[in-house]
């Protein structure tokens, strides 16, 4: 098995920019968080959290899949271009440092749900998922 940390990531520019609830291209803002693609940042409330590189390209992937489950494969695929023989665990531990930084409880996850059997999903508004 193969680490994601020995591994070269992809460009941020390589991956689309998603602009659905975005002030500008490079930003994308859900409940009191805003996303900066370009500069790594994401803003919970007043406090800036600076992300890696590989924290930053999984959140971007999975914002621009919103509404629609993505796979480990896909992730390894498509954001850091690695085959699907790589320990997919290391998925699994970029979701629960996201989950801490994005998450009111990351215990309860309201935005990066598993989806048994499948991997990931993006939920920008759970509320107005849940109402559907």
């Amino acid at each position: 098995h193969r680490d994601l940390h020995s591994f070269p990531t992809r460009r941020s520019s390589d991956l689309a920019k998603p602009t659905s609830g975005a002030d500008s291209p490079d930003m994308f803002r859900f409940g009191d968080k805003v996303f900066d693609f370009q500069n790594l940042r994401l803003q919970v409330g007043n406090q800036t959290l600076q992300l890696t590189l590989m924290e930053s390209e999984l959140l971007r992937y999975l914002i621009q899949n919103t509404g629609r489950p993505v796979s480990r494969k896909a992730i390894l695929e498509d954001v850091w271009n690695l085959r699907e023989d790589t320990d997919t665990r290391a998925i699994d531990n970029f979701i629960v440092r996201l989950r801490r930084y994005i998450e009111d409880e990351p215990s309860k996850p309201r935005h990066l749900i598993t989806v048994r059997g499948l991997g990931y999903e993006f939920v920008p508004f759970p509320d107005e998922k849940a109402a559907k």
